[in-house]
């Protein structure tokens, strides 16, 4: 990763797993993220289903808002972050955006309000990482959460039927 000022900038998906991992770490309050499928943050590592179980675990009223446009990948292949799901309930909520409407081309992870993670494209892994620009992040959570107020169903990590 090449630093720039307090810019980081991260090209491959080892570097953009380890810049989600310093927000988790980081992070006291909120994490907010929106992308297309997670398929490329590695949430269902045991490395990151730990600092997320432990974020979980610290209390004090924390947020983990997950926003994506297509959630399949992690109802199919995401049983780590699912189980955080399911027994974090009242800390983790995972929403698709809206089919309707102009949706961003990047993607991006937020921590509190001055953390920001900003993928160029959805699609690419490269992009910028800052664990202080309280400006940028101020703009990003206003798009966040007009997605998050037009956004569709919850996924629920609990199968509904007879057993």
């Amino acid at each position: 990763m090449n630093s720039i000022m307090n810019k980081t900038n991260f090209q491959t998906v080892i570097e953009y797993q380890a810049a989600l991992e310093q927000i988790i770490v980081a992070a006291q309050h909120s994490i907010r993220i929106h992308d297309g499928d997670l398929e490329a943050s590695g949430f269902n590592s045991t490395v990151a289903y730990e600092k997320l179980h432990r974020f979980c675990l610290a209390g004090g009223q924390r947020r983990i808002e997950i926003l994506l446009d297509d959630t399949a990948y992690v109802q199919n292949r995401c049983p780590r972050l699912m189980t955080l799901l399911r027994d974090f309930s009242h800390v983790i909520e995972i929403r698709r955006t809206a089919a309707e409407g102009e949706q961003p081309d990047y993607g991006f992870a937020l921590g509190d309000r001055n953390m920001i993670l900003k993928r160029v494209d959805k699609n690419a892994l490269h992009g910028q990482f800052d664990l202080d620009d309280a400006a940028s992040a101020a703009v990003l959570h206003q798009q966040f959460d007009y997605l998050w107020q037009r956004s569709e169903g919850n996924v629920s990590a609990t199968t509904l039927g007879l057993g």
